[in-house]
């Protein structure tokens, strides 16, 4: 719930009336008046609406309308304080009469607090966990209310709280604009803060913060091992974004391409090449569910698993060009149709959404004819060729066999355009592939099934319907079982981390050519691998002697996939110690 206390004021003392709040575990749905936009009446949990004034913003560098919904805490209590007494989730019983009240309020007033006019100085409070030896709580313990040490060593003076008592926040880090929250404090203990509830407030806050806009979509993509008995997820990966040939770096610390199905698909290399890790590692001894070493020494899925791809809608290029075509406006459609276009070379890619009446033909990223020219190829070119070569790429084919998708899962296909877009994804992921020579086992052209999903992706295009405004600039990606699993990407690298700070390993970003290439080198080390440090990323890729020559069949000279686009040695030509 929101905090309806803090709204209420004592007009004979001028503070917020005496309560707690809850220490159970968040819900998420945490109300937007808490953070810094208003909301004159909103429902409650029961589903009630009553006025509730919100909690202001200073100098809002956001509207209201960019943010997405904010969270929300229940009225839970938590035995930690079994002193305590809790109400109804708004209905809050005060635990002490009127007069004590009085006492207490008048005992803070020993001790001045700033008015609503006095600019406040910064303070520093860190929070420590229990029996922690480090300063310092992530947010997900901080929502969910880790118990703190020293809860209440703080006073209201001590945190420069206002008349009402009440603190400012403000939140910055590079790539966002920075906001300023107003948080209402609690106290008790005679006049002590609940640390522990500023500490989830904080972290809300700044969860809220790095919440993605209203009416921006995203793509979600995902690979998952599959037994009989069980699913694991290895990989996530959003977005829609890739850079123009102008941007590309040629240090191999940023992403080129940041398109759900690439992320997903680089999440799972890496998850890949971890796995053969811990499995190679001599402490402690570690057993995969999922791997295997092979009689040649290289790893391969165990024979009860298999891997599939989710898409949470159709993949750009071929396979979605007939179903792009059916949300078409007839004028516009009419108008392209009319367009006198040369017959287009199979050995030259189509640039975008161009000769869209063409079916079977390679395509660069973006679609938007606007957008500035790419070296991207289009998701269903990338996965057609990852269904021959395998998802696994040059580097972990030295070792680990190659990994095809045994299955691609759709969302947000209508029912009634099913059977056309199976048919079209068919076609763009296997079947003008056909005529390619020269696999030699283990290595085949691989046939997924199609099948779709009904379940909606949230943030999808379908799911926000009008509200759409544009794609999501921001890309997620998450890798199970990782030292640091998850992070945020713009433009190729690392959200948050400042330009002179980018060339630092702790800032890489952790599917970058770069970091990949470094931790292939660490696991072929355990793996009885050597390879030196004085090799390029380029000259090392070119070492995978079979996979080179399967990519020269697929992409070279007279494959059928003549015209693919390739950034070059310029943009690989880097050691694993980087720039």
């Amino acid at each position: 719930m929101a905090y309806t206390a803090y709204d209420g004021y004592q007009p004979q003392f001028g503070f917020p009336l005496q309560h707690s709040l809850s220490h159970g575990a968040p819900a998420y749905g945490i109300h937007p008046t808490e953070y810094g936009y208003q909301d004159p009446i909103y429902a409650g949990a029961y589903g009630e609406n009553y006025p509730q004034s919100a909690y202001s913003v200073y100098a809002p560098q956001r509207t209201m309308s960019q943010f997405g919904r904010a969270y929300d805490d229940l009225d839970v209590g938590d035995p930690y304080y079994g002193d305590r007494y809790y109400g109804t989730p708004y209905t809050r019983q005060r635990r002490h009469s009127m007069s004590r009240t009085m006492s207490r309020s008048m005992s803070r007033m020993g001790r001045p607090t700033l008015d609503g006019y006095r600019r406040m100085s910064s303070t520093v409070v860190k929070f420590k966990r229990k029996g922690g030896f480090r300063s310092g709580i992530t947010l997900g313990e901080a929502m969910s209310d880790a118990h703190l040490s020293n809860n209440h060593d703080y006073s209201l003076y001590d945190l420069n709280a206002d008349g009402r008592g009440r603190i400012i926040l403000k939140i910055k880090w590079s790539g966002y604009n920075a906001m300023t929250y107003e948080l209402p404090v609690d106290n008790s203990y005679d006049g002590r803060v609940e640390l522990q509830t500023i500490a989830r407030r904080i972290a809300r806050a700044c969860v809220h913060f790095l919440q993605p806009p209203d009416g921006q979509f995203t793509i979600l993509a995902a690979f998952v091992l599959r037994t009989p008995d069980q699913l694991k997820v290895i990989s996530l990966g959003t977005g829609s974004k890739c850079l123009p040939a102008s941007r590309l770096p040629e240090a191999g610390d940023a992403l080129h391409d940041s398109h759900a199905e690439v992320l997903a698909r680089r999440g799972a290399i890496r998850w890949v090449l971890e796995e053969v890790g811990r499995v190679c590692s001599d402490e402690p001894p570690y057993v995969s569910s999922w791997i295997h070493a092979g009689t040649d020494g290289r790893y391969a899925l165990r024979g009860d698993v298999v891997l599939d791809m989710y898409i949470s809608t159709v993949p750009c290029g071929d396979a979605s060009t007939r179903y792009l075509a059916s949300f078409q406006d007839p004028e516009m459609a009419a108008l392209k149709d009319s367009t006198k276009r040369s017959e287009l070379s199979s050995s030259i890619a189509s640039r975008g959404r161009e000769n869209y009446s063409l079916y079977g033909v390679l395509r660069t990223k973006p679609g938007r004819a606007d957008s500035p020219p790419t070296l991207s190829m289009s998701c269903s070119d990338k996965i057609a060729a990852w269904n021959v070569l395998g998802i696994q790429g040059a580097l972990a084919s030295r070792v680990v066999h190659p990994m095809y998708i045994n299955r691609v899962i759709l969302g947000e296909v209508d029912s009634a355009l099913r059977d056309t877009v199976a048919s079209d994804s068919r076609r763009a992921l296997y079947e003008r592939l056909s005529p390619i020579d020269g696999l030699a086992h283990p290595y085949h052209l691989n046939e997924p099934s199609i099948a779709f999903t009904s379940v909606p992706f949230t943030h999808s295009r379908s799911a926000l319907g009008h509200a759409v405004v544009s794609g999501c600039n921001d890309s997620l990606c998450w890798i199970a079982d990782s030292p640091r699993e998850c992070e945020v990407l713009i433009n190729g690298f690392r959200r948050g981390v400042a330009p002179k700070r980018r060339n630092n390993p702790k800032f890489r970003p952790i599917l970058s050519k770069l970091a990949l290439y470094t931790l292939y080198i660490d696991v072929s080390s355990k793996a009885g691998i050597t390879i030196p440090k004085s090799l390029t990323y380029y000259d090392c890729k070119r070492e995978a002697s079979e996979y080179q020559a399967l990519k020269l069949a697929l992409k070279g000279p007279g494959g059928p996939f003549e015209g693919w686009v390739t950034s070059g040695q310029r943009w690989e030509n880097f050691l694993v110690d980087g720039p």
